[in-house]
């Protein structure tokens, strides 16, 4: 293995498995460096007990048009990963104030709900429709520019503008915000919601690659070295070396390796907080990434069962009483849990190859606080009571279940190195003034730095945002090298 190289990429997950597939693909000599056994960070796949599956729910959105099918024609690998859109996605269940639990189907293959349809499970009455019209309406056909007037607007704040049923905006809140931002509707951005039900509702939802999502990145990094480049696993980094405020390589446990630029994907805070230093930093701009919000955490169980019980990959529920905000959150995390609560259930062993014959794995979770100190047993408690009382057939079948939190979740992706972070489910959280034009820059203030991943050069939802980011840091990264030709030499 080669000790120097054009570009280095610090983490394997969506977004650094991405730049430095496309990097090496554009001819730079890419090293990329994992501390993990296997790629794809927190959305690895891995085999245990006859089943494949990530460590916990993961699913994209959109599902047609994507950045996923972009990389992939871009790097030659489609007829590597099959990108499967289910049809239908699943089951939306939404219970009433009287008790009763009332269903719809959610489609697949980029298909929408039918809006008559959801309104009358919601039970929009005709002198409430034009509102929720309206507001539907706004949504869906609002610019990119209009968006990026909502980037310091939290959600709660925006939909205080319409004068529309609570059902409607405990759906909009708690299936579009709480389930795909992982943040409370109080402090989520508008204009990240926009965008992602807007993906969500043009272009489909519930995308998943064929193998599961790691492979789809095992097939990225084995795109590197196809292209001349390197990928070294179970490796920590220990350092990124900086010399006269400019990049020069990486300390690692098993050497050091030189570039002249390095791109992590080891979440921001890590990367300038701890291993690049924040001593390399003016102080105002360490000040500002100690300052930045992680997402919520995230706790919940996975189930092995001995017979099918889900019929469809996604079930939901919610009702009018589980839109979540910060002063819900801050009373679960001193114990005092919400009544009810969003709840669903998720499975990829209907996907071919994903579990043994006649069996099926089924995940469940809740948000919770991103520390991985979180005592997850009060969080786990409340979901398992409700995944009784919605779907008990999911116990009668149970042969064995794992728990999991963000404890878990910092292990296998980013170091807590502020209080209470470590363990969130996304990454930078897409909080109101977090996002947009107000999102931290890819470019590090330091010559050769760059940041990949959810916590810079994306939005949306999930793992196509990271892809995104992967996308545009490295068309950053790529310019940078070749505009610069005098780091390549010293």
């Amino acid at each position: 293995m080669a000790s120097r190289y054009d570009v280095i990429v610090v983490g394997a997950g969506p977004g650094g498995a991405t730049c430095a597939a496309l990097l090496a693909k554009w001819g730079l000599k890419a090293l990329l460096v994992d501390k993990n056994s296997q790629v794809g960070g927190k959305a690895m796949t891995v085999s245990k007990r006859g089943f494949r599956f990530e460590y916990w729910p993961i699913a994209a959105c959109p599902s047609t048009g994507t950045h996923f099918h972009d990389v992939l024609k871009t790097l030659g690998l489609e007829k590597e990963v099959d990108l499967i859109v289910p049809d239908p996605l699943g089951l939306m269940h939404y219970e009433t104030p009287s008790g009763e639990i009332r269903t719809i189907v959610i489609p697949g293959a980029g298909r929408p709900i039918d809006p008559m349809d959801l309104f009358n499970v919601l039970g929009v009455t005709e002198a409430e429709l034009p509102e929720v019209m309206r507001l539907f309406t706004d949504i869906l056909g609002m610019s990119p520019q209009a968006q990026e007037q909502l980037d310091d607007v939290g959600l709660l704040e925006f939909l205080d503008r319409y004068q529309v049923p609570t059902s409607v905006r405990s759906m909009l809140t708690t299936l579009q915000s709480e389930g795909t931002l992982e943040l409370p509707n109080d402090i989520a951005s508008a204009s990240e919601f926009i965008k992602v039900f807007t993906q969500n509702n043009t272009r489909g939802g519930g995308l998943y690659p064929s193998g599961g999502f790691g492979r789809l990145y095992e097939a990225m990094t084995e795109s590197i070295r196809a292209n001349g480049g390197d990928v070294i696993l179970r490796t920590k980094v220990e350092r990124i070396i900086v010399q006269n405020g400019r990049i020069r390589g990486l300390a690692t446990d098993k050497g050091t390796f030189y570039a002249p630029v390095v791109v992590s994907n080891a979440g921001i805070q890590p990367t300038v907080l701890k291993l690049v230093g924040e001593e390399h930093f003016d102080k105002s701009y360490a000040n500002y990434v100690r300052d930045l919000v992680p997402s919520l955490g995230f706790a919940g169980a996975r189930y092995f069962l001995s017979r099918p019980v889900l019929k469809y990959p996604l079930y939901v529920y919610f009702s009018d009483n589980t839109v979540s905000t910060m002063e819900k959150h801050l009373k679960a995390e001193a114990g005092q849990m919400p009544e009810q609560i969003y709840v669903f259930m998720s499975t990829n062993s209907l996907y071919p190859g994903m579990a043994p014959a006649g069996k099926q794995m089924v995940y469940t979770g809740i948000s919770c606080p991103a520390d991985p100190k979180t005592k997850i047993e009060p969080w786990i408690d409340k979901v398992e009571a409700e995944v009784a009382r919605l779907w008990p057939d999911v116990f009668k079948f149970v042969e064995h279940k794992e728990y999991y939190g963000p404890a878990q979740i910092s292990r296998l992706s980013r170091d807590s190195v502020v209080p209470g972070t470590g363990g969130e489910c996304i990454g930078l959280g897409q909080i109101a003034g977090q996002t947009g034009k107000l999102k931290p820059s890819p470019r590090a203030p330091i010559g050769g730095l760059f940041y990949v991943g959810a916590d810079a050069g994306g939005s949306g939802f999930g793992n196509h945002m990271c892809v995104e980011s992967g996308l545009n840091v490295a068309k950053m990264a790529r310019n940078y090298w070749l505009t610069h030709p005098a780091a390549h030499k010293a």
